[in-house]
């Protein structure tokens, strides 16, 4: 093994931006293979009728495959050839795209193709934040961090953004293959992209660090801090899938909107989560602190879910997306960084991070069901929305929690 594959995170003075900017695409193309289906689902719906219940796992079929999978493939990668992995999870974007293309009207072709899609983005989220973070400089760890809330929206936005620009060049036609088709493009340039790094500098720009020390021995408190950061984790992941999985249907079914608007307000809350993202690292760096900083913003989530469906059309409404971006965007920042704050720097490697995103796929596998069952019953969109608000609650109680371990934390270290 090179020095350079086993160097730790952030031990060289200087930051690789090309190795930076790579994790980061990396990070998109996942984002953007599980989110390129909310934008058009309520066109698919329209011509295939589904079911919310199937429609939702469409969407949760990624949580499934990331609790089966994710903790093993991390494992994996950090012995094995990135390059190899990551041209594998390009060519299983194609093995997804040929049943859904080819029988759009089989609700089980396209569970099987999503599931395809689920595992090349098991693949490619665990590699690419960690690109980010083993390219970075020590001064730059934080901005990397940021960069890495960012990937989930930015996938929405990217996906949503190309499918109102194929709404607009072909108006009346199929627009949701568009979405596909572009996720194929990208996945083609990636593998490419991956070639070529990996022929210069012996690979060490996408080579994924070894495990570090002493994370993989975590004391019975410390599992009992992730834990309750990883319940946390999950009440809002279930909260927070729900509303980006179901919000362009909401717009149309509910509120009566075109197929063109609820895409373009999907964009417009995007962009407020994306932007809230990297906003989250200015506030951390001025001394807020981060467990209460979370406990704020889980609170300003709920409250939007509960006032959000006795909003307007109007302005209003958009500022009612644009609050849910905002409190959105920040929460995820937070949680990717307390880890180390209950922990304490140097032990926070993928045992820590792997038991936190099991949190993270339990909350997706059921929110995008759970939800899109109750707005679809007798009880209506209104009650489903109360069901993300009721699960942000409690992982507010959960944040309580976690603020405690934090000062209990800082008796012990003080």
């Amino acid at each position: 093994m090179s020095s350079e594959r086993a160097a730790p995170y952030g031990d060289d003075p200087r930051s690789d931006w090309v190795g930076i900017w790579f994790g980061l695409c990396v990070a998109l193309l996942a984002a953007y293979q599980q989110f390129k289906l909310p934008p058009v689902l309520p066109e698919m719906l329209d011509l295939y009728d589904y079911g919310s219940g199937m429609a939702g796992g469409f969407m949760s079929i990624f949580a499934v495959i990331g609790l089966v999978f994710s903790f093993q493939f991390g494992r994996l990668m950090s012995r094995q050839n990135t390059a190899a992995w990551l041209i594998g999870a390009c060519g299983l974007v194609g093995l997804g795209a040929i049943p859904i293309l080819m029988m759009p009207e089989n609700g089980w072709a396209i569970l099987v193709g999503r599931a395809f899609e689920g595992t090349a983005m098991a693949i490619l989220a665990i590699a690419g934040p960690t690109l980010m973070t083993r390219n970075a400089a020590p001064k730059h760890i934080p901005f990397a961090a940021a960069l890495a809330a960012t990937w989930v929206p930015l996938g929405g936005l990217i996906a949503a953004s190309i499918a109102r620009l194929a709404e607009f060049l072909s108006p009346g036609d199929q627009v949701w293959s568009s979405v596909w088709w572009a996720g194929l493009v990208f996945a083609v340039i990636m593998a490419a992209w991956t070639l070529i790094l990996a022929r210069h500098n012996g690979g060490s720009r996408i080579a994924l660090p070894a495990t570090k020390g002493g994370a993989s021995d975590l004391s019975k408190a410390d599992r009992r801090a992730l834990m309750l950061l990883s319940g946390c984790f999950g009440l809002w992941a279930l909260q927070n899938l729900s509303v980006l999985s179901w919000l362009p249907e909401y717009l149309v079914a509910d509120r009566g909107l075109s197929m063109a608007l609820s895409k373009e307000l999907y964009g417009v809350t995007v962009i407020a989560v994306a932007g809230s993202n990297l906003l989250a690292a200015a506030i951390l760096r001025a001394g807020f602190p981060i467990a209460k900083l979370l406990t704020v913003v889980l609170v300003g989530q709920g409250t939007v879910l509960v006032i959000g469906p006795y909003a307007g059309t109007d302005i209003s409404g958009i500022a009612v997306l644009l609050a849910y971006g905002f409190f959105a965007g920040i929460t995820p920042t937070c949680i990717f960084g307390l880890p180390g704050r209950l922990l304490g720097p140097g032990r926070t490697g993928p045992a820590a991070f792997g038991l936190m995103m099991t949190g993270r796929n339990l909350g997706l596998l059921t929110g995008p069901i759970l939800v899109g069952w109750v707005a679809g019953s007798s009880l209506g969109w209104s009650a489903g929305w109360w069901t993300a608000a009721a699960a942000t609650g409690c992982a507010v109680i959960a944040a309580l929690a976690i603020q405690r371990q934090v000062r209990r934390t800082d008796l012990v270290t003080a």
